[in-house]
């Protein structure tokens, strides 16, 4: 083998640890910015609903750190805000403040003046779809969209942790790469390579061109584990065939043997025909061992030079592991150990730069029993779920398809359209027939990269459609991405910002629809419902701007409007002389909700003069069915207040009697559907019969709604069914017409 010199190594040289150990990103040993608190910030001219979010992140902490909370009410405070504090990690945005698209102007802010793109951008909206979605996701940098009405405490303290947790990755590659450009520019050559691999490639090809000998060498890099042989990363020349295998699978017994003699005395090893650079560990990589092919003694001027050059190829060592390293925190999942969001967004990327036709999908899956996995059994079994998910997630989609984890219990997987079809989810149900077997079900939608120029957009309209998918009731629903609902959504967006200005004007007026005692045609009461009448004459009914209102939070003060509708017509009716007629008004879940609605609600009939018993508040069988504590709670303090509830749609949703039973209801509302049906469809007549003798037995009045033939009047009178509406009695009429008819029918009037 030659005489072999052996050299101390330089101190000026690196340490490495193996990058396999690195830190997962919720490790305390990461590379991590070093940062004392996280800031924040709120944008929303709701102070109600600033003050609910300082409620529900008054509990809440990331890495055991309370974060600082700022609010700001414009788009224009918040700019100064984040001037002076730039260091903030998360915003909550909302659009429409001063002006309508004012969150909007304030994100090209941040992104374009500012120069902020480390600011994680959650965009708070109520009003469906934002946007359009594909259009405004394409030129805005949004990390995160939600509608207000979905954010429990637990989603919005998910939502929080994950973009705290992106923004620290994404602080700690800035930060690291700031520091690692100063050392890297001193070698030109080796700071452009990408990896190991790359790198190895130019510290041969530089160390032959120093010597001026052919490029034949080979670098090893040893693992943690010592009795696993070193691992080669770097090879060319006569050892080019020998890459990404093992130092034992050289035939060259003396090359091996000088090689592992570097490694095992941690010194540079010298021979007439060779150079071997050791480098020990540091803590970013593992220890390292450069062969090259000299095929004659170097002298001393080369052997000085080679030091100088050893001290540079450590420096780049050092920091393409480094680089190796912090891709993987910011690109891998640090519990699966597969690609993250990054990671998608990455590749995503690159394949919407292939000219179309692309033939490339993107699935989007959420696993739908995570949550509730983790709230019974602990952390530990949701990340045993999440474990098995992702194998199962392998299985059904094999290479070269990327599995993705994007959120707690959202994954995604890129590929080939052949392999990325939707209903291979149905793969994901089964497991194993074993006692151990996991059963997995599974919301997914499909998107076809055809359809999209930027990534942003494709994974943002990848979880609206997720979201979409979850609010069909029903687990395991799989959507496919159809760009003719984009058109929709414009349709619904310029409809609900046309209602937020309808609602501000007060263009929202009520029509009544008496209510009829069967036994003497007496008018005993009426519905009211809401009609939209716009400048240009035109009426939007209910079915069309109702749903708009609930998602986008303008079912609140349209809730209020018509309520004060409700209560004037009360007061003017009291003074006409009816002083017994009670009116009906629908109250959405949203209102339900609110903490204020009980005192705001009484306020109301105490301004006017009203007992509570002369409105009737009627709630849908959903609601009223619903086990959520604070709905429970909220209609009993209305019960003991006097208000009569009313179940409305009842037969449509599923009761439970024993709920039923407890609830106290003064009404019964049979749905319209049922009531068409009857004298065609014996079940029909069966379902509403069921529900008259439902009602008497539990002392509760029953009314029928959508009476509109003789027959149906007389069928439900002989069934013992004593109140009805419908247009077999009137239509809904203006307050000026419903007066007029109490007048002149035989109205009750005491």
């Amino acid at each position: 083998m030659g005489d072999i010199e052996k050299e101390t190594p330089s101190q000026d040289l690196f340490q490495f640890q193996p990058e396999v150990d690195s830190a997962a990103p919720d490790s305390p040993h990461q590379f991590r910015p070093e940062m004392n608190d996280f800031t924040i910030l709120s944008v929303d001219d709701d102070e109600m609903f600033q003050n609910s979010l300082r409620l529900s992140l008054s509990g809440f902490s990331y890495r055991g750190i309370a974060p600082r909370i700022l609010v700001a009410s414009s788009a224009n405070e918040a700019a100064k805000l984040l001037l002076e504090t730039p260091s903030t990690a998360v915003l909550l945005l909302d659009i429409v403040m001063e002006t309508d698209d004012a969150g909007l102007r304030l994100v090209r802010t941040i992104r374009e003046v500012l120069g902020n793109s480390q600011l994680r951008i959650v965009l708070l909206t109520g009003q469906p779809g934002i946007a359009p979605m594909q259009s405004s996701l394409e030129t805005y940098d949004i990390s995160d969209y939600w509608l207000k009405t979905d954010l429990t405490n637990e989603r919005l303290h998910s939502i929080l942790t994950a973009n705290l947790r992106t923004f620290e990755q994404i602080d700690v590659l800035n930060r690291a790469r700031r520091g690692l450009q100063s050392i890297v520019e001193a070698s030109n050559s080796l700071a452009k390579s990408s990896g190991f691999e790359d790198f190895s490639r130019r510290m041969i090809h530089e160390l032959a061109s120093l010597l001026g000998v052919s490029e034949d060498g080979i670098v090893c890099v040893r693992g943690r584990d010592q009795e696993q042989p070193p691992k080669i990363i770097g090879s060319a020349g006569r050892f080019a065939s020998v890459l990404n295998q093992t130092l034992d699978t050289i035939n060259d017994e003396s090359v091996r043997d000088l090689i592992q003699h570097a490694l095992d005395e941690q010194a540079n090893m010298e021979t007439a025909m060779a150079q071997v650079l050791f480098f020990p560990g540091q803590a970013v990589a593992p220890p390292a061992a450069a062969y090259i092919a000299t095929n004659r003694r170097i002298d001393d001027t080369e052997r000085e030079l080679l030091r100088v050059f050893a001290t540079n190829i450590g420096t780049g060592l050092v920091n393409v592991a480094l680089t190796s390293q912090l891709d993987r925190i910011a690109y891998e999942d640090g519990l699966l150990e597969i690609a993250n969001g990054n990671a998608l967004k990455r590749g995503v990327q690159a394949a919407l730069e292939i000219p179309p036709p692309r033939r490339r999908k993107v699935l989007f899956i959420e696993l739908n029993q995570y949550a509730r996995s983790c709230v019974s059994l602990g952390v530990e079994q949701g990340d045993r779920l999440l474990r098995a998910f992702a194998k199962r997630l392998a299985a059904a989609f094999p290479p070269p398809c990327m599995i993705a984890r994007l959120h707690e219990d959202i994954f995604a997987v890129l590929g080939p359209e052949y392999l990325v079809r939707i209903e291979y989810v149905n793969r994901l149900e089964a497991g194993a027939h074993s006692p151990e077997a996991l059963f997995f079900g599974a919301e997914a939608a499909s998107l076809d990269l055809n359809h999209f120029t930027s990534a942003q957009t494709v994974i943002a309209t990848g979880l609206l459609l997720l979201k979409k998918a979850g609010l069909k009731g029903t687990s395991g629903q799989l959507v496919e991405y159809d760009p003719n609902v984009e058109e929709e959504t414009r349709r619904r967006y310029a409809l609900s910002q046309q209602l937020y200005k309808a609602v501000l004007n007060r263009e929202i007026s009520v029509v009544f629809q008496p209510q009829i005692d069967l036994t003497d045609n007496r008018i005993v009461g009426a519905e009211i419902l809401a009609r939209w009448t716009r400048p240009d004459g035109s009426t939007i009914f209910p079915a069309d701007f109702i749903p708009l209102a609930e998602a986008n939070g303008l079912i609140v003060p349209l809730g209020q409007q018509i309520l004060e509708q409700a209560c004037s017509a009360l007061r003017s009716m009291d003074e006409a002389g009816f002083p017994a007629v009670t009116l009906a008004v629908n109250v959405s879940p949203v209102q339900l909700g609110r903490q204020e609605f009980i005192d705001e609600l009484i306020a109301t009939t105490r301004r006017y003069g009203l007992s509570p018993d002369r409105l009737e508040l009627e709630i849908t069988e959903t609601v009223a069915m619903d086990e959520h504590q604070h709905a429970n709670d909220v209609l009993s303090t209305l019960r003991r207040k006097g208000f009569a509830i009313a179940i409305d749609d009842f037969g449509t949703g599923y009761s439970s009697l024993t709920k039923l039973r407890s609830f106290e209801a003064a009404m019964l509302k049979i749905d319209g559907s049922f009531i068409a049906g009857l004298g065609e469809s014996i079940q029909n007549e069966m379902i509403v019969e069921m529900i008259i003798r439902l009602g008497e037995r539990m002392n509760m009045r029953v009314l029928a709604e959508g009476v509109e033939t003789e027959q149906q009047a007389e069928w439900l009178q002989s069934r013992g069914c004593m109140l009805a509406q419908g247009y077999l009695y009137a239509p809904p009429e203006s307050f000026e017409q419903f007066l007029a008819r109490l007048r002149n029918s035989p109205a009750k009037t005491a």
